[in-house]
């Protein structure tokens, strides 16, 4: 509905401008003060440059200006998917040079009061619009005009057909009967029984209707009784408003309000709903938005969930001078039906720019528990969020100088996490940094931290008072420094990167409970780093099965040594973790990321990469091989302690990276990290793209991730799973989609871990249709979220539900939202293209 009004709208200046003077040559000028024609608008430019290339429309021929497929050119034939039928044209006429008007009739007549009368094939022109009837009257002395007999206005923006016209010169105001209208730039239509304007910038529609179908089918349209637009206030009105399917009225809205244009709106939107297994309701949302001001919105969802109730979500929007853009979101249940109990999420996140390179970034998020996410989404993605942050930050930027504080908390919204496991707070950090970009010269960097750590000692966890003390009880202050010197240089061949670094690490602990006497609460210590990053690029030109390709060979050699730093294990973890294992990872030149753990290096690190590419720039082959070689055992280890953790092996892991694209659409990957001292993979992954034409997309993956058992001397399997998606369109109307993310893993029955109940951790299924009015998607869905109950038999849950979407092409989606559900799965959905207006 809103969509239309941009252009009935324009029917209000058409008919309200000055009048135009005739053409003396033609007709006398008093029946130019009462013409159409002469307050037709301009066109848009976009518009023009359309109808340019299009051919003069005949209304007789082409009702509407629409044309059949057969009639269209060959690349209009092209752009129009295969079930259209057709297509419009915006008009195109040859233009006057001026604003005179121009009239052509069979016969006309002038009697002594200057009434006129003109019959047979009446033609009025005015610029590029026109104005056709079988009989037109013009009565001088009362100023108005009257169109009779297939009357059709025909413009770039519009095209009007009806059984009857008028206009009246003193009231300026315009009627059409019993008429037909068309936008062609926007393909859409509807009809109205009368088109009325009253005063400048309202129009009136009496029993009209609207539809972006193709003419001659209404599958669906929109039916009012009165519709009224407002163009001075930007505002549309309906009463009694039908959505009809094949003319039969589905739903009903007594009174509607609705922008006219670009402008927001108070007024509800589409609404939302899923069924479970047993088709009942499972989730119904009829969301409400408030225009609040020209800088502040708001959408209010009532949102009832079966077996939990009424649930009042919120989205309030603001934007301010100095502080930017913020959004808060609401969720509220009174009284879960199903849990007995309260519960709410709150999040707030706000950002923007204060001028002179600085900004500011904030979030905020508060939930009542740890299901809340996945109780109260039953249609999203499995959640498996285990920290909500609460983080505001200030930076500064200027050239090659940074500045940020940072004050971070978290939400441990899983419950069974120990105490000891929980992150620290950082109230606050400061971070201070100079890092300028220069090749083929000096460069110096500098990089200053100052943060405190505090984490609570006391919680009650699974019902279970923990009480941290000891080392785990440590908090802290570390003001942290890294200052490097580097020299990089680059050629067409290589590049050599020498770099010498000292990280300094000071700490002030606090002893929480007063047992760690022998510790000593004030650290400081520091150590350097020095390394060489080094590669060459060879290349050749060659012919393979008449292509043209370019081969790359790309060795790569990176040294870095730091001495081993004893008294690490007196100092708590406050945020370091290890370093992911990827082929990059070989030469980032540490073990750790954080700063708390000094890694003792004394290493080489190895790696070959050979690129295929062809002539029309594809990569058609990459494969990637590289090892680090120790000098010495690796003695700090996250936990703090030395020598009994100490890593003593020579070698490295071998890491892989394979990819072979044998055209733009397939892509075949695999990557590989092989312990080559138990004989192992430590991590697997194999995986198939397909992104073709026509919206078909495939992607299957297989993920392992193992770990050796020094005690049993037995491979752990911690993950293995099997991802395979696919959205593949039959034609252009009918899609299939698929997914499943599957358990493979084999589980001890004597062990103690529980298993998934199902392997299937989450699948869908479902169809697609859609033709040149409207698109329907139909799936089935199962999750498998966790559950994290201590009595519960497996490690998760089951959800069953179908969704069902239904789009009407133009105006809007009523149903589960499934576009998010396929593309939160499936690699490439998101990019799919499909026939819209």
């Amino acid at each position: 509905m809103t969509q239309i009004c941009p252009y009935i709208q324009r029917l209000v200046p058409f008919f309200l401008r000055p009048a135009a003077r005739f053409s003396k040559a033609l007709l006398p000028a008093p029946l130019l003060a009462g013409s159409v024609l002469s307050a037709l608008a301009i066109m848009p430019a976009q518009a023009e440059e359309q109808a340019s290339a299009a051919p003069v429309i005949n209304t007789s021929t082409h009702p509407l200006s629409w044309y059949d497929r057969a009639e269209l050119t060959a690349e209009e034939q092209q752009a129009l998917p295969e079930f259209c039928s057709g297509n419009y044209r915006i008009p195109a006429i040859t233009p006057l040079d001026s604003e005179r008007i121009e009239a052509e009739a069979d016969s006309s007549t002038l009697n002594k009061n200057g009434d006129t009368e003109m019959s047979g094939d009446v033609l009025l022109q005015q610029q590029d619009r026109m104005l056709r009837a079988n009989r037109a009257s013009w009565y001088q002395s009362r100023g108005y005009g009257e169109f009779h007999g297939n009357v059709s206005l025909q413009a770039p923006q519009v095209v009007l057909q009806g059984e009857s016209a008028s206009i009246s010169q003193s009231d300026g105001e315009v009627h059409f009967y019993e008429a037909e209208y068309s936008v062609p730039e926007r393909h859409f239509r509807g009809s109205a029984d009368h088109i009325e304007t009253l005063e400048a910038g309202q129009i009136n529609l009496t029993d009209a209707t609207f539809t972006f179908c193709e003419p001659g089918q209404n599958d669906w349209d929109l039916a009012a009784s009165e519709l009224h637009l407002d163009q001075n206030k930007g505002i549309g009105s309906a009463w009694h408003t039908r959505v009809r399917v094949a003319e039969v009225p589905v739903l009903y809205i007594p009174y509607y309000r609705f922008p006219i244009g670009d402008q927001r709106m108070t007024g509800f939107l589409d609404p939302k709903f899923t069924l479970n297994e047993y088709a009942q309701a499972e989730d119904i949302q009829l969301p409400f938005y408030w225009n609040i001001a020209a800088n502040a919105d708001a959408t209010i969802v009532p949102h009832h969930i079966l077996d939990r109730g009424m649930l009042w979500e919120s989205q309030f929007r603001h934007k301010t001078r100095w502080f930017g853009d913020g959004e808060l979101n609401y969720g509220y249940l009174n009284k879960d039906a199903t849990e007995g109990e309260e519960r709410w999420l709150v999040n707030y996140q706000q950002s923007g720019e204060l001028g002179a390179g600085w900004q500011h970034r904030w979030v905020y998020n508060n939930i009542s528990d740890k299901d809340y996410l996945s109780d109260m989404r039953p249609t999203a993605a499995i959640d498996r969020t285990t920290h909500l942050p609460r983080r505001g930050e200030i930076l500064w930027d200027q050239n090659s100088w940074h500045f940020d504080i940072t004050a971070e908390s978290f939400q441990t919204i899983d419950e069974t996490i120990a105490l000891g496991n929980r992150p620290y707070r950082r109230l606050p950090q400061l971070n201070l940094s100079y890092q300028p970009l220069v090749i083929n010269a000096l460069q110096i960097q500098q990089r200053l931290q100052a943060t405190r750590f505090t984490r609570e000692d006391e919680a009650i966890i699974n019902d279970i008072e923990q009480t941290l003390s000891g080392f785990a009880a440590l908090n802290g202050d570390r003001l942290l420094s890294d200052t490097s010197i580097a020299y990089p240089l680059e050629w067409p061949f290589g590049f050599l990167l020498p770099k010498a670094e000292f990280r300094q690490r000071n700490y002030k602990l606090t002893n929480a409970d007063d047992t760690l006497t022998d510790t000593e609460l004030d650290v400081s210590q520091g150590t350097g780093r020095y390394s060489v990053d080094a590669g060459l690029f060879f290349e050749r030109e060659f012919d393979w099965f008449g292509s043209d390709y370019q081969q790359t060979l790309e060795p790569r050699l990176f040294w870095v040594k730091s001495p081993y730093l004893a008294g690490q294990d007196q100092i708590p973890n406050f945020d370091s973790t290890k370093t992911t294992v990827t082929y990059a990872s070989l030469f980032n030149g540490d073990r750790f990321t954080g700063g708390d753990r000094l890694a003792d290096l004394d290493q080489v690190s190895a790696g070959l990469t050979t690129r295929f590419i062809r002539d029309d720039g594809l990569e058609q082959f990459r494969a990637s091989v590289g090892r680090i070689w120790y000098n010495q055992d690796r003695l700090v280890q996250l936990n703090g302690s030395t020598v009994p953790d100490a890593d003593t092996q020579a070698t490295s892991s071998t890491l892989g990276e394979v990819e072979w694209n044998p055209d733009e659409k397939w892509s075949l990957y695999h990557t590989l990290e092989w312990d080559t001292y138990e004989d192992f993979a430590r991590q697997r992954r194999y995986g198939v793209r397909f992104e073709g034409l026509n919206n078909r997309f495939l992607n299957v993956a297989t993920n392992t991730v193992q770990s050796y058992n020094n005690t049993t001397d037995k491979v752990l399997t911690s993950t293995k799973q099997l991802d395979a998606g696919f959205f593949w369109s039959l034609t252009d109307r009918w899609a299939l989609v698929g997914r499943q993310l599957r358990d493979l893993r084999s589980y001890d029955s004597n062990s103690t871990e529980k298993k998934p109940v199902s392997p299937v951790l989450e699948s869908l299924a479902g169809i697609e249709y859609q033709n040149c009015c409207w698109r329907v998607q139909m799936l089935y869905r199962e999750t498998s979220p966790k559950d994290t109950d201590a009595d519960a038999e497996f490690s998760t849950d089951k959800r069953y539900g179908f969704m069902l979407s239904i789009q009407l092409k133009g105006l809007g989606s009523f149903g589960s939202g499934t576009d998010e559900i396929i593309s939160e799965g499936i690699t490439g959905y998101s990019r799919r293209q499909y026939h819209d207006y």
